[in-house]
Parts: structure tokens; sequence; C-alpha cells
């Protein structure tokens, strides 16, 4: 009784999905020569997100850190028109939060506020984006919070283990380079070259795009974009060509540390974002999520939170996870879960139930307007801005078959990484080197 509930509760929120975006579906145009992919709404929250193309691409390791610095400290450290406590004080005067970051793939500076204080929340992001000014002290006390928060990544087994799974499965690519920087590369990094960077590669009409979603009209969207950044300039830009490293075996990547329990990710191949596989793949791996969860911990209980996931990026990868006192079981199972899926499939009930859990969680993202501009934001970077709606349509024409023989399709080794006891790890050697087949 309660799966059909929740079935028939999935289906009412797809139909009614579907016809709010029907009724505002995304546009892409042109405003002197920057790229705008427009979502309108219902909603009085308007977001706005200006992206930077290329992310670690732009750089070399021992400048990690210098573009996320760049947008961070752009609403941070004060502008032309702005110093830093005055634009913050407007900030909070009228709600409005405006933001700026860089990952793997992109770069982003984005603001969030309510439709009455729109023009006010438009003048800090203009601001931020066309005159940062990168003051001395404030940047200084900028990079020293980003130093903290790096070493407390670093000390975290939970976003240690995940980092070493990127630099040992990306080795040969920029994805060696930790968008966030590491200790040494931030300290040597100065303001100067922080707004020499900004200025002479990320301020450039082809690298950016923009998009907005909100109740905004096209007309005073264009206007906005047109007197504020029509004159940005327009420089040479060309896109990195990336090389997605295959996993064709198992291999090892530990590191001993005396933790209470041990953490374990197992990285394999993935579709790209692409791909007609993506959305197929995306369910697949949910499903196996709940599986690893069932056969983990509710079953043998060896693991708290176990689960696997997708994760989106240029050259993309799937992953499991565990934190356990016992590796040598903990790997057993995820293996021989994983391999008997293989063999026998997907079941009708882990397609459907699977599906439900989908649909809900996408029509629940409707309601934020920041995360429906990051979801347009990433398939645009991604290479396909139109992937985000229609998502779920793909969903709904997915197959336990199709489920099956993308794991098939793709999963052929297992990328280990271990950080633990390194007695536990050798004892369960065997378990890392068994086959996927």
């Amino acid at each position: 009784m309660k799966n059909f509930v929740f079935s028939f509760l999935s289906a009412v929120l797809l139909m009614i999905s579907q016809t709010v975006s029907a009724q505002n579906a995304a546009q892409k145009f042109q405003v002197d020569s920057i790229t705008v992919i427009m979502k309108p709404t219902v909603k009085d929250i308007i977001n706005v997100s200006v992206y930077y193309r290329g992310g670690v691409t732009n750089y070399s390791p021992e400048k990690a850190g210098i573009e996320n610095l760049a947008l961070a400290g752009a609403p941070e450290c004060g502008t032309k028109l702005f110093s830093k406590d005055a634009f913050k004080n407007k900030a909070d005067q009228f709600g409005i939060n405006v933001y700026g970051s860089s990952t793997y793939d992109y770069g982003v500076i984005s603001v969030n506020c309510i439709k009455k204080y729109f023009n006010e929340g438009w003048s800090l992001l203009e601001a931020a984006v066309k005159n940062p000014l990168y003051d001395e002290k404030d940047f200084d006390l900028l990079k020293q919070k980003v130093i903290s928060g790096i070493k407390n990544a670093d000390a975290d087994p939970d976003s240690k283990i995940l980092k070493m799974a990127v630099a040992t499965t990306f080795k040969n690519t920029p994805y060696v380079i930790d968008a966030t920087g590491e200790v040494n590369t931030v300290t040597n990094l100065s303001a100067k070259e922080i707004k020499d960077y900004y200025y002479n590669t990320l301020l450039n009409k082809n690298r950016m795009f923009i998009v907005v979603v909100g109740k905004i009209s096209k007309e005073e969207i264009t206007k906005k974009i047109k007197n504020a950044f029509g004159g940005i300039p327009s420089k040479t830009y060309t896109a990195s060509t990336y090389h997605t490293p295959e996993i064709i075996s198992n291999s090892l990547n530990s590191e001993p540390r005396k933790l209470a329990t041990n953490y374990i990710i197992g990285v394999v191949n993935a579709p790209l974002f692409t791909s007609g596989d993506f959305a197929v793949n995306r369910l697949a791996v949910s499903a196996f999520s709940e599986n690893l969860f069932t056969e983990i911990r509710t079953k043998r209980n060896l693991s708290y939170a176990p689960h696997a996931m997708s994760v989106l990026q240029q050259m993309p990868y799937d992953y499991m996870y565990v934190s356990t006192t016992d590796p040598k079981a903990s790997v057993e199972v995820m293996v021989n879960e994983l391999n008997r899926i293989i063999r026998k499939g997907f079941s009708q009930k882990e397609l459907t139930d699977t599906k439900n859990l989908f649909i809900t969680t996408n029509y629940m993202k409707e309601e934020s307007t920041d995360k429906m501009a990051a979801a347009l934001g990433k398939s645009e970077i991604l290479g396909n801005w139109k992937m985000d709606e229609e998502f779920v349509d793909k969903i709904q024409k997915t197959t336990p078959a199709d489920m099956t023989n993308v794991f098939k399709k793709y999963i052929k080794g297992i990328n280990w990484n271990y950080l633990g006891d390194e007695k536990a790890a050798d004892e369960a050697k065997d378990a890392f080197n068994m086959k996927v087949n």
C-alpha cells in the first residue's frame, strides 16, 4: 500500500511538473555576444548566475585555487562602486546573496534575491562581475579562510578519500588539480595575481554565459545585460578537449591513517553527459545505491551509510562508498552485488521504486530557483543545456534491461581507494582484487 501511495504521488507530481515546465520552458539567446539561458517562473525569487568556462584547465597545478579565489573574492573583497563593508551592508539590508566559486569544470558568480529588490541585487552582481578590486587586506582575510577550509577538508576522512579517488583516477589529466587549491599554492597567491587572472583570463564574453531563472521578462533581463556587460571584451577562447581515463582493471591506492573506521571508495567508468546512456546510468546507480544500503547496512550492519553516486563532470565517473571496521567483508558485498546485477539484471521493482524517487526529487528541485539555475548552467557546461529539462522524460522511458546493459557496457574494473588501518587493508587485498564480470 505504501509503494502504491508513493507511486501515485509521484505520478501526480510528474503531471504538475510537466505542466509547469511546458508553461515555463527555458530558452537560449544572445545579448551582445553573451549567451543567455533563461527560464521564467512564477516565483518571486530571481537567480542570475554568470558562468566562466574552463575550470581547472585554465591554469597550472602551481596556481591551484587561483580561480576559486578570484570568483569568491569578487563579491567579498570590494568593488569600484562598493567597498567590502558597503557591499555586505547592502546585501544584508535587502536580503541579497551574492557568491562566487570555481570547480573542476567551471566558475560562477551568482545573485539570489526576491523580485522586489532585484534592482539592488543586480547592482551588486554587476559590480562584482565588472569591477572587483581585490583589496589586499580583504583578500588576505579571504585567503586565510580558504586555507583553513582546505586544512579542515584534509583532516576530514570523507573529504580526503574523495579527493584521493579523483586524484588517482585522473592522475594524468587536469583533474589532478584541486579547484579549491592546496595550502602551499593558495598561500603563495597574491591579490595582484588574482586580479590579473580575473581581468585577463576570465572576463571574456567568449568564455562567459549567463543563466536567469525567476519572474522576469526577456525584455527586462536583455536590457540589463546589455547595459551592464555589453562592454566586456571578446577574446579568443578555445575549450579544452577531455580524454577520460578508462578503468579496465582493478587497482588499489591506500593511505594509512589512524581512524575509528576505514574509508573506501571504488571508482568505475560512467557515460558522458551528452551520451544516450547518461539518464539510464543515473537511474541504475541510484538503484544500485539502494541495494548497497540494504545489503551492507540493513542485513549485515557493516556500515552506517554505504552508497553509490554518479558524478557529473566533463570527465564523469561513478563510485561506491563505505566506511567500515570490516573492509574485507564490505568490499566483498559491494563487488558481489555489482556482479549479481551484471549477471541477473535489475528487476522491474528496482526500476519502479528508483524511478518514483527520481521523479519526486526532480519536482522538489523545481521548488528552488537557485537549484534550477545551477542545473541549467551545469548542463550547458557539460554540452547540452536542454538535458536538464529532458531528464524526466528520458527516465520515464527507461527499462530494467536498459539499466542492466549500461552497467555491462561501462563497468570493466574498479579503482579502489582506501584510508585507514593498514593491516585491515592488507587483509582485504583478495576482496579488492575481485573481478567485475
